[in-house]
């Protein structure tokens, strides 16, 4: 299947538009509308009805084009990969992950590398724990860092379980307190990620042990989501220990105290590599210093850990 048809497809996708994809694909506008003609000859289907002047995707299309993106991505790091090579530069690293290991933990550590090793480039992506999971398999990332899950053939994974601390509005009596409890909390609501995430399980079963009435009013997507609700005194949240660590740094939220919470409470995190294919080098290198990392920063502690961080 021609390259060429799969960007126009692309970008007609994404602008609505021929001649906006003719534009970013560098061809003239007949070209693009012939080539786009050709592609749906191919496949027996149409990918595109017009709506008001603009291409709208079609049910297939829709679908069609998440694999395409993909392998368009794939297409475009092999070309970059061939002008490192031309270049004698060392390689390229691949990683995605979840938003966790995102806010600073990972680009930390990345910024270490690099500065170690640089002639390699780097590409760090985000996505969802499936896409991570297939991307890995499919050779497109070459590091996912995902929220466990049952074993996979496709996949070798070192799990870890990231103690979890918990995050109050500083003017609430738990901010006060050394340890929180849950039953420090009867008057707060909780803000938690979704109902199938692990940690959420995990603290809704334990007020239900306790007898406790769970009151969680506000369901977001991400940790930084989470905190913003405590900082504006909507609520708990519960963070993980990398972001915990990194708390000063990354987040200005002057109305958040983050103190340890019993009974302890872990978020889980696998970091994947695919078992269809060894590491190059160079990701070996980084896959070793990231496993070594995260043994370190993982670990909890009676000292500085159990600090307020606000």
């Amino acid at each position: 299947m021609n390259i060429n048809k799969l960007r126009i497809f692309h970008e007609v996708f994404v602008t609505g538009s021929i001649t906006r994809a003719a534009e970013r694909s560098y061809v003239s506008q007949p070209a693009a509308s012939k080539m786009l003609a050709n592609f749906e000859d191919e496949i027996g289907y149409k990918l595109f009805v017009r709506n008001n002047g603009k291409l709208i995707p079609t049910d297939e299309a829709l679908y069609l084009h998440e694999e395409v993106y993909g392998l368009l991505q794939g297409v475009n790091h092999l070309q970059d990969s061939i002008k490192s090579a031309t270049n004698s530069k060392t390689g390229r690293l691949r990683i995605c992950t979840i938003f966790g290991p995102s806010y600073q933990f990972l680009p930390e550590l990345i910024a270490e590398y690099m500065s170690a090793n640089p002639g390699v480039n780097v590409s760090l992506h985000l996505s969802g724990c499936s896409a991570i999971r297939q991307g890995i398999a499919s050779g497109q990332y070459q590091i996912g860092l995902v929220d466990k899950a049952q074993s996979s053939s496709k996949h070798d994974a070192v799990a870890f379980d990231l103690p979890c601390y918990c995050a109050v509005p500083k003017d609430h009596p738990a901010a006060q307190l050394d340890i929180i409890h849950p039953h420090d909390l009867r008057d707060l609501n909780w803000i938690t990620l979704d109902s199938e995430n692990a940690t959420t399980k995990t603290l809704k079963r334990l007020y239900s042990e306790l007898g406790l009435p769970f009151n969680r009013t506000l369901e977001v997507h991400t940790t930084i989501h989470g905190l913003s609700f405590v900082n504006l005194g909507m609520g708990a949240t519960l963070v993980d220990i990398l972001n915990f660590r990194y708390f000063d740094k990354v987040f200005q939220l002057p109305n958040v105290v983050l103190k340890p919470f019993s009974p302890n409470i872990v978020e889980p995190l696998e970091v994947l590599t695919s078992n269809l294919s060894p590491l190059s080098g160079i990701a070996k290198d980084f896959y070793d210093a990231l496993i070594d990392k995260l043994e370190t920063q993982t670990q909890l502690d009676s000292g500085s850990d159990h600090e307020d961080r606000q």
